[in-house]
């Protein structure tokens, strides 16, 4: 009776941990498709493309993204004008020279605003991919 009972709690707790390995879909880390660490050239992204902010202040990051969450244009127009934020276009190429916690440091390294720093949530990034800018 014990053996089985360890029986189902074996099998029970592997069907849990496959579930759980499914809807997450784990995977391991590639070199394109990883976090972005310091000193690594990385592209500023944002979903259905347009502008992604990035705040001259690590403090004003958060702000910045909840702003840009709510596509709240108003506040991110106010934050331009006060200088304590810019945007940049979707697919922008960065290097990250800074990291904190969720934060990330990155001065842009090509375009008009070539040389600009400022600090921007992790999830605004993404790994070169085979191909792009050097």
């Amino acid at each position: 009776m014990i053996r089985l009972l360890y029986f189902v709690v074996i099998l029970g707790s592997f069907v849990l941990l496959y579930g759980v390995g499914r809807v997450w879909k784990l995977k391991p880390e590639t070199k394109y498709d990883h976090s972005i660490y310091i000193g690594e050239t990385a592209v500023l992204t944002i979903k259905g493309g347009g502008e992604v902010w990035l705040a001259h202040r690590k403090d004003d990051c958060y702000s910045m993204n909840v702003a840009m969450a709510r596509k709240d244009s108003e506040h991110l127009r106010g934050c331009a004008d006060a200088h304590t934020a810019f945007a940049a276009p979707a697919g922008t190429f960065v290097k990250v020279i800074g990291s904190s916690v969720s934060r990330k440091h990155v001065e842009v390294v090509d375009g008009p605003l070539a040389g600009k720093r400022g600090w921007v949530e992790f999830q605004y990034l993404r790994p070169r991919q085979p191909g792009e800018f050097n």
